[in-house]
């Protein structure tokens, strides 16, 4: 049976800073803002009072206090000016990298017949040592918040549990996907990124998980667009509200607490953006809240590259990625949610438990590695015009990671997306063997137990060291 495999140089799932700004009449302009509140509560007359001036309110979390509200430019000041209202900005939204799809040998989808080629999933199980010790258990259940899985995918299908949901409101981001119903049970995966993580998660087929018998279930946030911050807050209280045992968020970005300032290149008028601080505290609030519900949240470190604990280092680095559409920024950036206080955050490896080349780190900041892939021979065979000759010598086979596609099939991958998943299934196989315990002690339990700990300067590239299913198990 033919399928096709994907190379996917796995940049992160990046922040989009520019305003989703549209003309809905002469010289008006309206904008998507994110609205926290006071109290993890939303006012009964908050509608009613946004109406006033135009707008809509087009989301809420009320579990937390957050609304998206839609409304002209001009209006801004009027909405934060309600009663009621701690901060207010224009929404983030967070991307999808892109992929590259190839074609490959055929693949006889018997069981573990891929077993050969993830040498990540052996580097994590000793081999599949770690197997035998155990491999999970329905008792426990991981909530994916991501593109969606694909329920019929064969490697995934026994432990894809009854309870997955979709995000995704009709219309999708900001009414740009008339393909989206907006269908609560409309969790399929039109991406490939959740469908992967998954498969490195509990895949049981022709590719095998780091915990291929665990449960996992699908908190689809993403279509083939953009998401908003209350959708993914929206999909963590629900998992959390679920009684999920761990969260996996193979996402992330930045938030600017400071200013953003936006120059129009044909006028030169410079418009301030304001900051996100509405944002970062809705992700702080929406962590708390499944934190303290019992759940783990386990999260991506970032693949741009930096120390993500050095200021000036992540505002330049904002500042030279978006100086051509027109922004600067002043202030202090976040990468997100790996900044955010009780989550697990996650750097990446290559094949030989080297730092990967792309990803984030920083002292304090990371927490755990594990092996991610790298695309060290990736980019020098594209920079040296030989890219064919890297796939002709499927040399992705030697540094990306094989796991499910949206499709039933299988594609290559790296980034952090890749290696949070993994740390997800060690947390997952701590909780069957030990018990259910708060999130606390399982971050203690994972960072005593299921590392080849390292020390001194190497904890801000490996935080408490590199996972390790069989020492967990053992």
């Amino acid at each position: 049976m033919k399928k096709v495999f994907a190379v996917l140089l796995s940049v992160a799932l990046l922040l989009s800073f520019l305003p989703a700004v549209s003309a809905t009449g002469k010289d008006v302009q309206t904008e998507y803002y994110s609205v926290l509140f006071n109290k993890n509560s939303i006012p009964a007359s908050f509608a009613k009072e946004v109406s006033k001036f135009g707008g809509e309110v087009v989301y809420t979390v009320p579990e937390i206090g957050f609304a998206q509200v839609k409304a002209s430019t001009a209006s801004f000041s009027k909405l934060k000016g309600i009663t009621g209202v701690s901060v207010a900005n224009p929404s983030i939204s967070w991307n999808l990298p892109e992929s590259q799809q190839i074609k490959a040998d055929n693949v006889n989808p018997a069981d573990a017949a891929l077993w050969d080629l993830q040498w990540d999933i052996k580097r994590i199980t000793n081999d599949g040592e770690s197997y035998k010790l155990g491999t999970g258990s329905h008792d426990v259940v991981v909530g994916i918040v991501d593109t969606g899985i694909d329920r019929d995918h064969p490697d995934l299908v026994k432990n894809l549990l009854p309870g997955s949901k979709n995000f995704v409101p009709a219309g999708g981001f900001q009414g740009t996907e008339p393909a989206e119903t907006g269908d609560s049970a409309a969790f399929d995966d039109r991406h490939g990124h959740g469908s992967h993580v998954a498969g490195s998660i509990a895949g049981n087929g022709a590719m095998l998980g780091v915990a291929p018998d665990t449960g996992i279930r699908a908190y689809r946030v993403f279509g083939t667009s953009s998401a908003e911050s209350a959708w993914i807050y929206d999909a963590m209280i629900a998992a959390a509200n679920d009684g999920v045992d761990v969260i996996s968020m193979s996402l992330g970005g930045f938030d600017v607490i400071g200013q953003t300032f936006y120059v129009d290149p044909v006028t030169g008028k410079k418009e301030n953006l304001g900051n996100d601080v509405a944002d970062f505290l809705g992700y702080k609030r929406a962590v708390e809240y499944v934190t303290n519900k019992g759940a783990l949240v386990v999260v991506a470190a970032g693949n741009e590259g930096i120390n993500a604990t050095n200021k000036k280092e992540v505002m330049d680095y904002l500042n030279s990625q978006y100086a051509g559409d027109g922004l600067y920024f002043v202030g202090a950036g976040f990468e997100v949610p790996g900044t955010i206080p009780g989550v697990v955050t996650v750097s990446a490896t290559g094949p030989n438990d080297e730092f990967a080349s792309y990803s984030n780190y920083g002292p304090g900041f990371v927490d755990i590695t594990t092996s991610g892939g790298d695309s060290k021979l990736y980019v020098q065979y594209l920079n040296e015009g030989k890219f064919d000759e890297y796939l002709e010598k499927r040399l992705f086979e030697t540094e990306f990671n094989l796991s499910a596609s949206e499709d039933g099939g299988w594609y290559w991958s790296t980034g952090t997306s890749m290696a949070t998943p993994k740390v997800s299934a060690v947390a997952a196989l701590l909780i069957d063997k030990y018990g259910k315990m708060s999130p606390a002690k399982l971050q203690d339990l994972l960072y005593k137990k299921a590392v080849d700990p390292v020390k001194g300067k190497d904890k801000q590239y490996f935080g408490n060291g590199h996972l390790d299913a069989y020492d967990a198990l053992k």
